[in-house]
């Protein structure tokens, strides 16, 4: 097809969202697909999603050193060269993912061009006082107010929370908003296997993690907890020697640390468990309610991939809903319900809920889904003219 339509994504890190609509664009065969990436990474991966690729490293800390180096990159020979061949591009839209310093400063490097901000995280749900001491959330504080700058700047706010995240930021804007659920690949979806005869209980968590976390239930007595019912729990992420520390008096027969495995490859290698991990216990007179109220987790959408139930918390309204409203797995009350896990779990009718993982499947195909983002692509840029 003559004449397709450019869309370029900015990215100052790699995350799967992105990387899942660049992918059914470009097999709509109407949009050529470009990414920025402002972050070192292996180029392989993107080519399956993304026509062109342009990396070019402008990792940022928060630090005086770090704003010092950001900016002598910038105005780098190389910064620049790369920068002039960025302002050259005029794409029917440049979708910026953020936020951070990075993501501002392209912002306002592009202000002139069709921009959707696309807010992978709502940092507003975060807050927190203001705080150098460490561990205290001074990168939460940061990006709440880079997030709210970008807002403003943005022509078009798409995200991947609940609906309802708009009024719940109690945003004024006229700016056009889409939530867009992660979805899952079609390619990526696999075929739901029986569940094994014998007794055993296989639960995978394919994600971050978190060692210890204010205001959250930490993830190692989390684990303690499941494993306690001789249930077998699966992790796939890179695991920091602290928290391999804490989990070192946890019965290795039940606990399995696997490497983590390329977006490509992950669901068919979690295919193999029984359920999927989607759970965060939290204080709400420490954490924001509102961040439990509308997040949502791109794991839910790998398990729903690789055919796996999913067992959730009601704390996460969203995500729970999302699993109730599809009866795809199982979501419990709160935190000291988890000792009972097992016997929760022996009750379903896995059968059942494994046709339902099948229907959400086709439910959440990106390729039945992709229309939205093209409908508030059209309306950003007619609003823009």
């Amino acid at each position: 097809m003559l004449n397709k339509k450019q869309i370029v994504f900015v990215e100052s890190f790699f995350n799967v969202p992105t990387f899942n609509m660049a992918y059914a664009l470009k097999k709509t065969k109407k949009y050529e697909t470009v990414l920025i990436l402002l972050a070192k990474h292996d180029k392989k991966i993107f080519e399956k999603a993304f026509d062109k690729i342009f990396i070019f490293d402008l990792k940022f800390n928060l630090t005086p050193k770090g704003l010092i180096n950001f900016f002598k990159k910038i105005k780098s020979k190389e910064g620049k060269k790369f920068l002039a061949k960025i302002k050259k591009i005029n794409p029917h839209v440049f979708q910026i993912t953020g936020p951070d310093l990075v993501t501002l400063w392209f912002m306002h490097f592009l202000k002139k061009k069709v921009k959707v901000y696309y807010a992978y995280d709502i940092w507003k749900f975060y807050d927190k006082k203001f705080s150098f001491k460490k561990n205290s959330g001074i990168m939460q504080f940061f990006h709440k107010y880079t997030e709210r700058i970008c807002f403003k700047m943005a022509d078009g706010i798409l995200h991947k929370c609940s609906p309802k995240m708009i009024n719940l930021l109690k945003l004024k804007s006229k700016t056009p908003e889409l939530s867009f659920l992660p979805c899952c690949l079609d390619e990526w979806n696999y075929s739901i296997k029986e569940k094994r005869k014998n007794k055993e209980l296989h639960i995978v968590y394919a994600g971050r993690f978190w060692d210890k976390w204010k205001g959250h239930i930490s993830f190692p007595k989390i684990i303690k907890d499941i494993i306690s019912q001789k249930i077998h729990f699966h992790i796939y992420d890179l695991l920091t020697k602290e928290f391999k520390e804490n989990l070192k008096n946890i019965n290795k027969k039940y606990l399995h640390l696997h490497k983590l495995v390329s977006i490509d490859k992950l669901n068919k290698e979690i295919s193999k468990y029984d359920y999927g991990y989607c759970m965060d216990f939290t204080d709400d007179s420490i954490v924001n309610p509102l961040w439990r109220k509308a997040g949502i987790a791109n794991k839910l959408f790998s398990y729903i991939g690789a055919g796996l139930p999913t067992i959730a918390n009601e704390q996460l309204e969203y995500i729970a809903k999302i699993v109730r409203d599809n009866n795809i797995g199982i979501t419990i009350k709160d935190f000291k319900d988890l000792k009972n896990l097992r016997k929760i779990l022996e009750k379903q009718n896995y059968g059942q809920l494994q046709k339902n993982v099948r229907k959400a499947q086709e439910k959440f195909k990106l390729s039945k889904n992709i229309e939205k983002l093209e409908r508030f692509y059209e309306k950003v840029v007619e609003m823009k003219r």
